[in-house]
């Protein structure tokens, strides 16, 4: 039997590909070596166990000088509007981050906008990365291959430093390898250090990505769908609206607002729920309304932010969580978790989010979104304010598609809400368009498509 690496660095990874017909599919066929941190966590181990599986440590990695120097090319030879946001104001939603003075931010900007033009400077930026960077991590990681063989090595979060290190290492043994971003976002951010012999792809969208910022060439680029979206499609899982109205004493006959928090990225999520939860309590009287908040539980004590509604008629703020510990980003990887969130969306009548993929999640359902860009009840400076986000390379192919209904005040969110509430059947068509190009195909089969590339590429 052949054997397969397959890395889980994350608990939201555990999710999207574990909890699927890819994972069910890849274990029968193949002997699965997972690489986690979650490598002797009792829950993990549990929840995935197979005779085909089992698990080795994938440790965490520190950056040296040398490593920081060298993404600070891969990101900038990739020059666009993320990147020049970056370059500018500093990470959106990190505190920390101070703006560049405004002269070396001009000579960066005219330097790199040039640069970015020579592909070539890509690939070679990655071959200066691989003769100098983590010769111990790749030293590590050829002692482990040389040992155990595999047929391929699946990255499934290639952006990850010791990730990096693995493809490296099995490019120097000979062992083929096949890579896949974390997020739909990750392409566009910066350049990759390490190119894998073949990328996987949610749409056509990223692998246009992969053409223009990442140096692949078409053949070696294979769009599949989004994994975690075949769940949405298992309509087994989906509760009456009475029981579901029962996990949050909501009346089954009232309409359901879904605000989805963004974690410590936006500090305003509770003043925005706030203005949402005023609103529907004065404004719609023929649609009565209740609020169900969503904490972003990347983010630990999340929930925090919004206890000044704890205990309000009309809201509820979703507490069922059990984070896993053993994953940096502690994301819930439950089939309970996934139930419980898949319904959220199938039951609410509108969402409300921020520069969010949740509204990916949301049009696979067909329901209303409203994308706010507006900050709290303070106007913020512009390199604080939630206004940046929306300039980004990445939800710009987002907002292109006029799915979303764009609200710039508390007053065009209430008249946002209220046209849906009267119609929500309100962008429709573009809904469907976005679903179309993002979701690519939206068949339950993702994760099917995914293993289908596995098996052509080994045999």
């Amino acid at each position: 039997m052949k054997k397969v690496f397959l890395t889980v660095s994350r608990g939201s990874i555990a999710r999207n590909l574990l909890q699927n017909e890819f994972y069910y599919l890849l274990r029968e066929k193949y002997q699965v070596v997972v690489l986690t941190p979650a490598f002797q966590d009792k829950r993990f181990l549990e929840e995935f166990a197979h005779h085909n599986v089992r698990c080795i440590h994938l440790p965490h990695m520190e950056r040296s000088f040398l490593d920081m120097l060298l993404f600070f090319f891969h990101k900038h030879l990739i020059y666009n509007s993320t990147v020049n946001q970056k370059a500018r104001w500093g990470i959106i939603g990190d505190s920390r981050s101070t703006p560049t003075p405004y002269p070396l931010y001009v000579i960066k900007r005219g330097v790199f906008t040039v640069l970015s033009r020579v592909f070539f400077l890509r690939d070679f930026v990655r071959y200066l990365d691989r003769m100098f960077t983590q010769r111990k991590e790749v030293g590590f990681w050829k002692n482990i291959l040389e040992e155990e063989r595999p047929d391929m090595v699946i990255s499934t979060n290639i952006a990850e430093d010791i990730e990096v290190a693995l493809l490296k290492a099995a490019r120097d043994v000979g062992i083929r390898t096949l890579g896949m971003p974390k997020s739909w976002d990750n392409a566009s951010k910066n350049g990759f250090r390490v190119k894998a012999d073949d990328m996987v792809v949610w749409n056509m969208l990223m692998e246009e990505e992969m053409l223009q910022f990442q140096n692949y060439t078409k053949k070696h680029i294979h769009s599949i769908g989004v994994p975690q979206f075949d769940y949405y499609l298992d309509t087994s899982r989906i509760v009456s609206r009475e029981v579901f109205c029962s996990w949050f004493g909501f009346d089954p006959h009232k309409k359901i607002i879904l605000f989805s928090s963004e974690g410590k990225l936006f500090a305003g999520d509770g003043e925005i729920a706030s203005v949402i939860y005023d609103a529907i309590q004065k404004e719609y009287p023929e649609f009565p309304c209740q609020l169900l908040i969503r904490p972003h539980y990347g983010f630990k004590q999340d929930e925090q932010k919004f206890k000044h509604l704890f205990g309000k008629h009309g809201v509820a703020v979703d507490l069922e969580n059990h984070p896993s510990m053993c994953f940096r980003d502690a994301w819930d990887y439950s089939k309970e978790s996934m139930d419980r969130f898949l319904n959220m969306l199938y039951h609410c009548d509108i969402d409300i989010n921020t520069h969010s993929s949740l509204a990916l999640d949301v049009i696979g359902f067909d329901k209303p979104i409203i994308s706010l860009l507006f900050d709290s009840f303070e106007k913020k400076p512009y390199e604080r304010s939630i206004a940046r986000w929306y300039e980004t390379y990445y939800y710009r192919n987002i907002l292109s598609f006029h799915a979303t209904t764009e609200v710039g005040t508390p007053q065009e969110l209430e008249e946002a809400l209220h046209e849906y509430l009267l119609n929500p059947s309100h962008k429709k068509e573009e809904r469907r368009r976005l679903r179309d190009a993002f979701c690519f195909l939206y068949d339950g089969h993702a994760g099917k498509r995914f293993f289908e590339v596995v098996q052509k590429l080994i045999d």
